[in-house]
């Protein structure tokens, strides 16, 4: 589904799936493991920092957070229960269209991209 994501958007370089704690789920083939690492990571702390917002703010959700670059844009939308979905594209008019398809492919896959919480083992403590 990811791979799909970057072929059909000619603008989609790169695509992660996360959990909000940082751990890769899946990425698409563009991605070696160490960037997937760190844009799990990366990705993580940015949507952390959009609900500290949104909490200071009072709204009910975070939609998207969006980091402009030179000439790309990097995206990370929650995408499930305990996951995030974040992407790296190239800047231009056809963000729109990026948002889009991500909004679609989270929309058709949303059961398959919820993380359950972590729990802790008995010996744990």
């Amino acid at each position: 589904m990811l791979d799909d994501l970057v072929q059909r958007v000619e603008q989609v370089h790169q695509a992660v799936l996360l959990s909000r704690d940082g751990l890769v789920m899946g990425a698409s083939r563009t991605v070696s493991q160490a960037d997937a690492e760190f844009l799990a990571a990366l990705s993580s702390g940015f949507h952390s920092l959009s609900n500290g917002a949104r909490e200071h703010f009072g709204a009910r959700q975070v939609r998207q957070a969006v980091i402009e670059l030179d000439d790309k844009l990097f995206f990370v939308v929650p995408a499930g229960s305990g996951s995030c979905l974040a992407v790296l594209s190239t800047a231009g008019p056809k963000a729109g269209l990026v948002a889009y398809e991500m909004a679609l492919l989270i929309k058709r896959v949303r059961q398959h991209m919820a993380a359950a919480p972590r729990r802790q083992s008995a010996g744990a403590g």
